[in-house]
């Protein structure tokens, strides 16, 4: 009869622990489903209104910012209409991922 090594033995053993929670539905992964749009506007502390696809989705505050949530994944146009007289304006084409998508927008 063969020796079997205590490396081996082991080896064995963790193995079939991993397998065995894996395959017992123990660990759950979880994907983000929700994406988060950061939106920042990069040159002007001003406020601007905020348009995803021509559709209205909210005012950043003074210094810029807005967080907007579900937008759905894929390519998108961000744009920022300035809310006083001088009129300034600027647009993003980006990709949104699920999870935490940061967007920033020069405005002209």
């Amino acid at each position: 009869m063969k020796k079997i090594s205590f490396k081996k033995i082991i080896l064995l053993t963790l193995i079939a622990s991993i397998l065995s929670i894996g395959l017992s539905g123990c660990i759950d992964i979880i994907l983000p489903t929700e994406s988060i749009v950061y939106i920042n506007i990069a040159n002007d502390n001003y406020k601007y209104e905020i348009e995803v696809d021509s559709i209205y989705k909210g005012t950043t505050d003074s210094s810029g910012k807005l967080t907007i949530r579900n937008i759905s994944v894929g390519y998108h146009l961000f744009e920022a209409y300035d809310t006083s007289f001088i009129k300034r304006y600027g647009s993003k084409y980006q990709f949104i991922t699920a999870g935490s998508n940061y967007v920033s927008i020069d405005t002209f």
